[in-house]
């Protein structure tokens, strides 16, 4: 099987640990983090919606995002209304000050990827874009049980 650090799982590691490396640093220039910033994303083109739906479309728990709209609402990025048909709902929207910061900050990530593959000719990046969709579907299947079961000790 060879050494773990020549696996594809290593490879895609390392490159996972390194962009998101230089998405964190970028987005500290704005007193953001990326769990906030894809928050506002999803809310950039869905705003209104509720707390667990943002959830569900971030891929964390109500309760991460709770607190992570709770953070943000304290900085006057998003704010929460009664949803106007069922006031037991609460909807969120990016206030004036919170789409301004995410156009910002947006602009400066979509500058990071640029810069990401820069080095890449467009063959070259349509190839690895292909290739990591192709894991990324892979995967669950990958890790589902096997049907052969070693014994236990």
């Amino acid at each position: 099987m060879g050494h773990y650090s020549a696996r594809l799982l290593a490879f895609v590691k390392r490159a996972e640990q390194a962009t998101q490396q230089a998405k964190e640093q970028v987005l500290r220039e704005y007193g953001i983090t990326p769990a906030q910033q894809a928050a506002l994303t999803i809310l950039s083109d869905h705003d209104g919606i509720t707390s667990a739906e943002l959830a569900r479309q971030c891929q964390v728990t109500p309760q991460t995002m709770n607190s992570t709209v709770g953070r943000m609402a304290a900085r006057g990025l998003v704010e929460r209304t009664p949803h106007p048909m069922h006031g037991t709902l609460i909807e969120i929207r990016l206030t004036p000050q919170g789409r301004d910061l995410f156009e910002r900050a947006d602009a400066r990530v979509s500058e990071l990827d640029r810069d990401l593959a820069a080095d890449l000719s467009p063959a070259e990046l349509g190839t690895l874009k292909t290739l990591l969709t192709r894991v990324t579907e892979t995967a669950p299947r990958a890790a589902a049980p096997r049907t052969e079961h070693t014994p236990a000790p």
